[in-house]
């Protein structure tokens, strides 16, 4: 009597290559070139394996923004809390610097950028705002405690993400040179901030 094999499970390698080949997909030409027979075809696997682990396209993609905004979260949370919250703005801002580097190809992505495309439902972005509640609970106890007199908070961070895009940015594309002048860089631009943030508003 013949028996009928189970069918063949898949498991975190091939997920794991599935969420690799389109983040490479997703850097190299945005997340519109993303099909389930390419992403399969190039992770060396079957699209059955797209299908059972990720469900279809939009799955590949919230897979992928979950890679960059866990990414994002476990580098800002790592930042310890210190007495004097001024000291944590240089290294919340190089733990935007290494997301950005650790994952590069998702880094336009994770943003809406125009490597985003549109984006599909379901994206978790609860887990996408906890770095940037990490660095919010940061300023406001700056402001707080006096150390940024009269500014406003929300403000305060904006201009921060708007410093931290733009370094990460012009980074990932390679325009911030080597690793030791570009990290010089960063501590030029975040000290100029937080300097800027210090002192009092002439009324």
């Amino acid at each position: 009597m013949s028996r009928v094999g189970r069918p063949r499970e898949h498991g975190e390698a091939e997920r794991a290559a599935l969420l690799a080949a389109t983040a490479g997909i997703i850097g190299a030409e945005g997340a519109a070139a993303v099909t389930v027979r390419r992403v399969a075809a190039a992770a060396g696997v079957s699209t059955r394996a797209v299908y059972s682990l990720f469900g279809d396209k939009d799955g590949l993609l919230r897979g992928v923004f979950t890679v960059i905004a866990e990414t994002m979260r476990r580098l800002h949370e790592a930042v310890p809390v210190a007495d004097d919250p001024v000291t944590e703005i240089r290294p919340l801002a190089l733990a935007y610097r290494a997301g950005a580097l650790e994952q590069p190809n998702l880094y336009e992505f994770y943003l809406g950028g125009p490597a985003a495309g549109s984006p599909p439902p379901g994206l978790d972005t609860v887990l996408a705002s906890r770095s940037f509640e990490r660095v919010q609970d940061t300023v406001r106890r700056c402001v707080s405690s006096g150390r940024f007199p009269g500014r406003d908070p929300q403000a305060l961070c904006m201009q921060l993400w708007a410093l931290v895009h733009g370094l990460a940015s012009l980074e990932v594309r390679g325009f911030l040179g080597p690793e030791p002048a570009a990290l010089a860089r960063w501590d030029d631009a975040v000290r100029d901030a937080v300097t800027a943030f210090e002192a009092v508003i002439p009324r």
